[in-house]
This record gives C-alpha cells, sequence and structure tokens, in this order.
C-alpha cells in the first residue's frame, strides 16, 4: 500500500464482516489512516481508543441481536486530521456503557446513529 501523500488520495474506503472474527483487521485500518494522516503520539492513541470502544460496542451488539452483514470504513484525511465513517448493520440498543463519554473524552468530534458513526481527530500541531 502507498502512502495517502503519494497517491493523491484524500479518502480511503474498505468493508469488513461485521464479525468479531474480522476485528483486527478494522482496527488496524483505523491505526493506519491516523498514522498517514499524520497523527502521531497521545492524537494517534486517542483514535485509537475511541474506535476500539466504538468497534466493540458494535460487535457485541450486532452479535447480540443476531445481525451480521458488513462495516464500511471510509476515510477522509486533510492536512494532520482525520474523519472515520463507520457504517454497521443497524443497532437497536447499544451495549456497551459509557460510550458516548469515552467518545466525548478522546475524539474533537463525533456522530453516532443507529447505521453509523463519525469519528474526528485532529492533530494539535497542525491547526
Amino acid at each position: 500500500m502507498y502512502a495517502y501523500s503519494l497517491m493523491g488520495a484524500k479518502t480511503h474506503r474498505r468493508e469488513f464482516p461485521a464479525e468479531l472474527a474480522h476485528a483486527g483487521e478494522v482496527r488496524v485500518f483505523i491505526a493506519w489512516t491516523g498514522a498517514v494522516a499524520g497523527l502521531r503520539g497521545g492524537a494517534l492513541s486517542d483514535l485509537a481508543t475511541a474506535a476500539e470502544a466504538l468497534l466493540t460496542d458494535v460487535f457485541l451488539s450486532s452479535e447480540r441481536a443476531g445481525v451480521d452483514g458488513m462495516l464500511e470504513v471510509e476515510s477522509e484525511v486533510e492536512a494532520g486530521s482525520v474523519n472515520i465513517t463507520i457504517r454497521h448493520p443497524e443497532l437497536r440498543e447499544r451495549r456497551l456503557a459509557g460510550l458516548q463519554g469515552i467518545l466525548d473524552q478522546y475524539l474533537d468530534e463525533h456522530e453516532l446513529s443507529p447505521k453509523k458513526a463519525i469519528l474526528a481527530k485532529r492533530n494539535k500541531t497542525t491547526k
């Protein structure tokens, strides 16, 4: 794979099976995207922590509801910031207690809905 800056691309999209067995693939994709965006140290760790919480919630909530399908993960990288959009099978309820607080603590912005989540993190040194 080539870095976004070498290819001139600002967005990238991948699909993953929405099952716990493929959780590592999604996590690596999100961490790699954050690193390519220029996130380092605390900012990259914050994105990874928030993504881990969100993905855990999606996998546990989907499994509990007997829902399967695909996760569509799209990233938008621009000047040291990254927006990750995760579209997932519809969740009727979220299983992870405190998810909203985790996202508030570790992300600059976020949005949750029954079918998708948006995670935004900026590199504080490139503001």
